[in-house]
């Protein structure tokens, strides 16, 4: 996912269409499903906008570095991997000034210092980046995974995940101001977009 701070779902959008023309794809709103390939969501309303990538695209940190360039915004790359974690690389003006991951070690047991150090995440500079957001409101979730700890913890007493818990992600776009756009239900909370080659596109219609 791309999570956008300040930038209505239009602006969003032409700078997505703008990423896809560089990378000779296309991208507009169409009907389909999030199980169809090429289809993802993003929301529609409020002052913040998430995308949520079709399942077959990967590019979401290069796609959200150029949001960010583009829009002139900071721009949080979100990503779950294979229920395990979750993590971000969070964009200012296109150039990284964040990152977080619970299981630094997750890809390379034994990881230098200063790729654990950079992994941390900084709820200093997210909340110098997005002013509404308070370094208290995010700084417990920056924290690494116990995986050996058998109580389940939540960061704080309002979330509804715990440390572990690759969900824990929407505790913390949730302090952000950012809505995941799928209901518990399945549901689209959003506008569904085709993003992939133009040949694969159907029942598209102009934003």
């Amino acid at each position: 996912m791309s999570g956008v701070i300040g930038a209505s779902s239009s602006e969003v959008f032409a700078a997505l269409r703008s990423f896809a023309e560089r990378q000779s794809s296309v991208c507009e709103h169409a009907g389909g499903s999030t199980d169809d390939s090429g289809i993802g969501v993003v929301t529609r309303d409020g002052e913040n906008t998430t995308i949520l990538y079709p399942s077959d695209f990967t590019d979401w940190d290069d796609a959200s570095r150029h949001l960010s360039y583009t829009l002139s915004k900071p721009v949080f790359s979100l990503h779950i991997h294979d229920g395990d974690l979750w993590m971000y690389v969070l964009f200012n003006n296109g150039q990284e000034a964040d990152a977080f991951n619970p299981l630094p070690e997750y890809w390379q047991e034994n990881l230098p210092n200063d790729e654990k150090e950079h992994w941390k995440g900084n709820a200093e500079v997210v909340s110098q980046l997005i002013p509404s957001v308070s370094r208290e409101a995010i700084n417990k979730y920056l924290v690494e995974w116990d995986l050996e700890q058998e109580e389940e913890k939540k960061a704080y007493t309002e979330d509804d995940f715990t440390f572990c818990d690759c969900w824990q992600m929407c505790d913390f776009m949730a302090k952000l101001g950012l809505r995941y756009p799928m209901g518990d239900d399945g549901s689209v909370l959003g506008d569904i977009f085709y993003l992939g080659k133009k040949t694969a596109i159907t029942n598209t219609f102009p934003i």
